[in-house]
Protein backbone atom coordinates (compact mmCIF):
# COMPACT_ATOMS: atom_id res chain seq x y z
CA UNK A 1 0.00 0.00 0.00
CA UNK A 2 3.22 2.47 0.68
CA UNK A 3 6.11 1.53 -1.38
CA UNK A 4 7.65 -0.80 -3.48
CA UNK A 5 10.70 -1.07 -4.65
CA UNK A 6 13.04 -4.00 -6.43
CA UNK A 7 14.58 -6.40 -4.27
CA UNK A 8 18.68 -5.66 -5.41
CA UNK A 9 20.56 -6.34 -2.34
CA UNK A 10 23.37 -3.75 -2.42
CA UNK A 11 20.89 -1.49 -2.29
CA UNK A 12 17.46 -2.68 -1.19
CA UNK A 13 18.15 -5.50 1.49
CA UNK A 14 18.87 -2.97 4.17
CA UNK A 15 15.04 -1.72 3.49
CA UNK A 16 13.55 -5.47 2.48
CA UNK A 17 12.35 -6.02 5.70
CA UNK A 18 10.12 -3.25 6.41
CA UNK A 19 8.69 -3.58 3.03
CA UNK A 20 7.81 -6.75 2.99
CA UNK A 21 6.44 -6.54 6.24
CA UNK A 22 4.53 -3.50 5.19
CA UNK A 23 3.12 -5.26 1.97
CA UNK A 24 2.10 -9.14 3.01
CA UNK A 25 -1.11 -10.44 4.67
CA UNK A 26 -0.78 -10.20 8.40
CA UNK A 27 -1.49 -13.97 8.66
CA UNK A 28 2.28 -14.33 7.59
CA UNK A 29 3.88 -11.35 9.09
CA UNK A 30 5.55 -13.84 12.20
CA UNK A 31 6.08 -16.25 9.56
CA UNK A 32 8.25 -13.95 6.71
CA UNK A 33 10.16 -12.39 9.94
CA UNK A 34 11.17 -15.86 11.11
CA UNK A 35 12.34 -17.08 7.68
CA UNK A 36 13.95 -13.45 6.46
CA UNK A 37 17.29 -13.68 7.28
CA UNK A 38 17.87 -16.58 5.22
CA UNK A 39 16.43 -15.23 2.64
CA UNK A 40 18.65 -12.18 2.99
CA UNK A 41 21.58 -14.56 3.61
CA UNK A 42 20.98 -16.18 0.19
CA UNK A 43 20.62 -12.89 -1.49
CA UNK A 44 23.95 -11.89 -0.27
CA UNK A 45 25.42 -14.98 -1.16
CA UNK A 46 23.91 -14.52 -5.11
CA UNK A 47 26.11 -11.07 -5.25
CA UNK A 48 29.05 -11.92 -3.32
CA UNK A 49 31.79 -14.88 -3.92
CA UNK A 50 32.31 -15.69 0.20
CA UNK A 51 34.52 -18.33 1.59
CA UNK A 52 33.41 -20.03 4.89
CA UNK A 53 34.79 -17.22 6.90
CA UNK A 54 33.09 -14.46 5.07
CA UNK A 55 30.04 -16.59 5.89
CA UNK A 56 30.40 -17.11 9.65
CA UNK A 57 30.99 -12.82 9.51
CA UNK A 58 27.67 -12.68 7.23
CA UNK A 59 25.89 -14.77 9.96
CA UNK A 60 26.81 -12.34 12.63
CA UNK A 61 25.89 -9.41 10.83
CA UNK A 62 22.99 -10.36 9.58
CA UNK A 63 21.58 -11.60 12.98
CA UNK A 64 22.83 -8.16 14.54
CA UNK A 65 21.01 -6.66 11.73
CA UNK A 66 17.72 -8.35 12.12
CA UNK A 67 17.90 -7.32 16.11
CA UNK A 68 18.15 -4.01 16.20
CA UNK A 69 15.67 -3.53 13.37
CA UNK A 70 12.90 -5.58 15.58
CA UNK A 71 13.80 -4.15 18.90
CA UNK A 72 13.99 -0.63 17.28
CA UNK A 73 12.12 0.13 14.60
CA UNK A 74 9.03 -2.66 14.56
CA UNK A 75 7.63 -0.27 17.52
CA UNK A 76 8.36 2.61 15.44
CA UNK A 77 6.05 0.78 12.74
CA UNK A 78 3.50 -0.11 14.77
CA UNK A 79 2.97 3.59 16.23
CA UNK A 80 2.73 4.28 12.50
CA UNK A 81 0.16 2.42 11.78
CA UNK A 82 -2.08 2.92 15.01
CA UNK A 83 -1.86 6.65 14.05
CA UNK A 84 -3.29 6.04 10.37
CA UNK A 85 -5.75 3.34 11.95
CA UNK A 86 -6.88 6.54 14.33
CA UNK A 87 -6.80 9.20 11.87
CA UNK A 88 -9.36 6.84 9.75
CA UNK A 89 -11.55 5.91 12.03
CA UNK A 90 -12.06 9.64 13.33
CA UNK A 91 -13.01 10.30 9.26
CA UNK A 92 -10.20 12.18 8.81
CA UNK A 93 -8.35 11.27 4.86
CA UNK A 94 -8.78 14.41 3.14
CA UNK A 95 -4.98 15.17 1.40
CA UNK A 96 -3.26 16.78 3.42
CA UNK A 97 -3.67 14.22 6.01
CA UNK A 98 -2.46 10.96 3.13
CA UNK A 99 0.77 13.51 2.50
CA UNK A 100 1.52 13.60 6.23
CA UNK A 101 1.29 9.41 6.16
CA UNK A 102 3.02 9.23 3.25
CA UNK A 103 5.86 11.89 4.58
CA UNK A 104 6.24 9.70 7.97
CA UNK A 105 6.44 6.75 6.20
CA UNK A 106 9.08 8.24 4.25
CA UNK A 107 10.85 9.25 7.34
CA UNK A 108 10.78 5.80 8.67
CA UNK A 109 12.32 4.49 5.78
CA UNK A 110 14.77 6.73 6.33
CA UNK A 111 15.64 5.65 9.68
CA UNK A 112 15.79 2.19 8.92
CA UNK A 113 18.32 3.37 6.12
CA UNK A 114 20.92 5.07 8.50
CA UNK A 115 20.56 2.55 10.80
CA UNK A 116 21.26 -0.45 8.74
CA UNK A 117 23.94 0.90 6.43
CA UNK A 118 26.58 0.37 9.00
CA UNK A 119 25.66 -3.37 9.19
CA UNK A 120 25.90 -3.28 5.56
CA UNK A 121 29.09 -1.49 5.38
CA UNK A 122 30.74 -3.65 7.75
CA UNK A 123 30.41 -6.66 5.76
CA UNK A 124 31.45 -4.95 2.26
CA UNK A 125 33.89 -3.43 3.07
CA UNK A 126 35.79 -6.97 3.48
CA UNK A 127 34.71 -7.37 -0.19
CA UNK A 128 36.86 -5.05 -2.09
CA UNK A 129 39.35 -6.90 -4.06
CA UNK A 130 39.17 -6.75 -7.56
CA UNK A 131 37.99 -10.50 -8.23
CA UNK A 132 35.13 -9.61 -5.27
CA UNK A 133 33.91 -6.69 -7.40
CA UNK A 134 34.03 -8.18 -11.07
CA UNK A 135 32.23 -11.44 -9.25
CA UNK A 136 29.44 -8.50 -8.14
CA UNK A 137 29.28 -6.92 -10.85
CA UNK A 138 28.56 -10.25 -13.13
CA UNK A 139 25.84 -11.32 -10.69
CA UNK A 140 23.85 -7.36 -11.08
CA UNK A 141 24.41 -7.91 -15.02
CA UNK A 142 22.64 -10.85 -14.57
CA UNK A 143 19.73 -9.43 -12.87
CA UNK A 144 19.58 -6.53 -14.77
CA UNK A 145 19.31 -8.67 -17.91
CA UNK A 146 16.62 -10.83 -16.10
CA UNK A 147 14.75 -7.72 -15.43
CA UNK A 148 14.66 -5.95 -18.82
CA UNK A 149 13.85 -9.65 -20.51
CA UNK A 150 10.49 -8.71 -18.10
CA UNK A 151 10.16 -5.51 -18.99
CA UNK A 152 10.36 -6.51 -22.77
CA UNK A 153 6.54 -7.85 -22.60
CA UNK A 154 3.70 -6.16 -25.18
CA UNK A 155 2.72 -2.76 -23.03
CA UNK A 156 -0.85 -4.38 -23.27
CA UNK A 157 1.00 -7.62 -21.67
CA UNK A 158 2.48 -4.75 -19.05
CA UNK A 159 -0.21 -2.72 -18.33
CA UNK A 160 -2.69 -5.77 -17.32
CA UNK A 161 0.31 -7.24 -14.76
CA UNK A 162 0.73 -3.43 -13.52
CA UNK A 163 -3.24 -3.26 -13.20
CA UNK A 164 -3.33 -6.42 -11.44
CA UNK A 165 -1.11 -5.50 -9.28
CA UNK A 166 -2.75 -2.73 -8.07
CA UNK A 167 -5.31 -4.17 -7.59
CA UNK A 168 -4.37 -7.04 -5.45
CA UNK A 169 -2.33 -4.35 -3.26
CA UNK A 170 -5.30 -2.24 -2.70
CA UNK A 171 -7.71 -4.97 -1.91
CA UNK A 172 -5.28 -6.54 0.33
CA UNK A 173 -6.70 -3.33 2.54
CA UNK A 174 -9.74 -2.08 1.11
CA UNK A 175 -11.21 -5.60 0.29
CA UNK A 176 -13.33 -5.83 -3.12
CA UNK A 177 -13.19 -2.25 -5.03
CA UNK A 178 -16.27 -0.72 -6.38
CA UNK A 179 -16.42 0.29 -10.37
CA UNK A 180 -15.79 3.43 -9.62
CA UNK A 181 -12.45 2.98 -7.74
CA UNK A 182 -11.11 0.29 -10.24
CA UNK A 183 -11.56 3.28 -13.08
CA UNK A 184 -8.98 5.90 -10.70
CA UNK A 185 -6.51 2.14 -10.87
CA UNK A 186 -7.10 1.75 -14.20
CA UNK A 187 -6.17 5.38 -14.77
CA UNK A 188 -3.11 5.43 -12.96
CA UNK A 189 -1.54 1.82 -14.30
CA UNK A 190 -2.02 3.53 -17.98
CA UNK A 191 0.01 6.72 -16.66
CA UNK A 192 2.80 5.47 -14.79
CA UNK A 193 3.16 2.07 -17.13
CA UNK A 194 6.88 3.49 -18.16
CA UNK A 195 7.67 3.97 -14.20
CA UNK A 196 9.36 0.75 -13.95
CA UNK A 197 11.71 1.18 -16.85
CA UNK A 198 12.68 4.74 -15.54
CA UNK A 199 13.63 3.12 -12.11
CA UNK A 200 15.50 0.24 -13.86
CA UNK A 201 18.02 2.80 -15.63
CA UNK A 202 18.21 4.75 -12.27
CA UNK A 203 19.06 1.60 -10.85
CA UNK A 204 21.79 0.65 -12.96
CA UNK A 205 23.24 4.04 -13.03
CA UNK A 206 23.44 3.63 -9.26
CA UNK A 207 24.92 0.77 -9.26
CA UNK A 208 27.73 1.43 -11.83
CA UNK A 209 28.11 4.36 -9.45
CA UNK A 210 28.54 1.98 -6.40
CA UNK A 211 30.79 -0.40 -8.10
CA UNK A 212 33.35 2.66 -9.16
CA UNK A 213 32.79 3.82 -5.71
CA UNK A 214 34.28 0.74 -4.19
CA UNK A 215 36.84 0.00 -5.93
CA UNK A 216 38.46 3.07 -4.37
CA UNK A 217 38.79 0.76 -1.32
CA UNK A 218 36.80 3.23 1.26
CA UNK A 219 36.61 2.75 4.53
CA UNK A 220 33.82 1.66 6.87
CA UNK A 221 32.48 5.26 7.46
CA UNK A 222 32.70 6.23 3.98
CA UNK A 223 30.65 3.18 2.38
CA UNK A 224 28.21 4.32 5.32
CA UNK A 225 27.77 7.38 4.86
CA UNK A 226 27.95 6.91 0.90
CA UNK A 227 25.38 4.19 0.88
CA UNK A 228 23.01 6.87 2.90
CA UNK A 229 23.80 9.06 0.20
CA UNK A 230 23.18 6.83 -2.67
CA UNK A 231 20.02 5.11 -0.89
CA UNK A 232 18.24 8.23 0.41
CA UNK A 233 19.37 10.89 -2.15
CA UNK A 234 20.94 9.02 -5.18
CA UNK A 235 19.98 11.69 -7.67
CA UNK A 236 22.89 14.02 -6.28
CA UNK A 237 25.44 11.32 -7.21
CA UNK A 238 23.66 9.71 -10.85
CA UNK A 239 20.76 11.55 -12.37
CA UNK A 240 19.54 15.21 -10.90
CA UNK A 241 16.56 14.76 -12.95
CA UNK A 242 15.42 11.47 -11.04
CA UNK A 243 14.42 13.48 -7.99
CA UNK A 244 11.74 15.47 -10.16
CA UNK A 245 10.32 12.25 -11.37
CA UNK A 246 10.61 10.75 -7.65
CA UNK A 247 8.27 13.48 -6.55
CA UNK A 248 6.04 12.99 -10.02
CA UNK A 249 5.81 9.81 -8.88
CA UNK A 250 4.99 9.79 -5.18
CA UNK A 251 2.31 12.92 -6.13
CA UNK A 252 0.40 10.76 -8.67
CA UNK A 253 0.30 7.81 -6.05
CA UNK A 254 -0.94 10.53 -3.63
CA UNK A 255 -3.41 11.72 -5.55
CA UNK A 256 -4.56 8.17 -6.42
CA UNK A 257 -5.12 7.37 -2.59
CA UNK A 258 -6.94 10.65 -1.79
CA UNK A 259 -9.66 9.50 -4.73
CA UNK A 260 -10.11 5.99 -3.81
CA UNK A 261 -10.36 6.95 -0.10
CA UNK A 262 -12.57 9.94 -0.99
CA UNK A 263 -15.39 7.22 -2.27
CA UNK A 264 -14.48 4.57 -0.29
CA UNK A 265 -17.31 2.63 2.06
CA UNK A 266 -17.27 2.88 5.59
CA UNK A 267 -17.00 -1.33 5.52
CA UNK A 268 -13.79 -0.72 3.44
CA UNK A 269 -12.45 1.82 6.71
CA UNK A 270 -13.00 -0.56 8.65
CA UNK A 271 -11.21 -3.09 6.83
CA UNK A 272 -8.59 -1.09 6.21
CA UNK A 273 -8.68 0.20 10.02
CA UNK A 274 -8.61 -3.33 11.62
CA UNK A 275 -6.09 -4.28 8.85
CA UNK A 276 -3.43 -1.94 10.12
CA UNK A 277 -4.38 -2.77 13.65
CA UNK A 278 -3.39 -6.41 13.51
CA UNK A 279 -0.35 -5.20 11.78
CA UNK A 280 0.73 -3.29 14.62
CA UNK A 281 0.05 -6.02 16.98
CA UNK A 282 2.07 -7.94 15.11
CA UNK A 283 4.74 -5.57 14.74
CA UNK A 284 4.50 -5.02 18.57
CA UNK A 285 4.82 -8.84 19.76
CA UNK A 286 7.64 -9.42 17.23
CA UNK A 287 9.67 -6.44 18.65
CA UNK A 288 9.09 -8.79 22.20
Amino acid sequence: MILFFHRHILFNIIILVVLILLITGCSSTRFIYTFIEKFIKDEITYFLDLDEEEKILLNQQVTEMLKWHRTFMLPRYANYLITIADKLEEDQYDAVVINKFLEDGKSLIEETVTGLTPYASKFLVGNQTVKSIEFMEKRMLNRRQERIMELSKSEVVLYEERFERLISNFERFFGDLEDSQLTLVEAHARITLNETKVRLHNRTLRQKFFIRFLRTKPTDLELTNYLNELLLNGHTITNPSYETFSENSLQRFHMLLVNILAISSRLQREKIINKLRVYAEDFKAISG
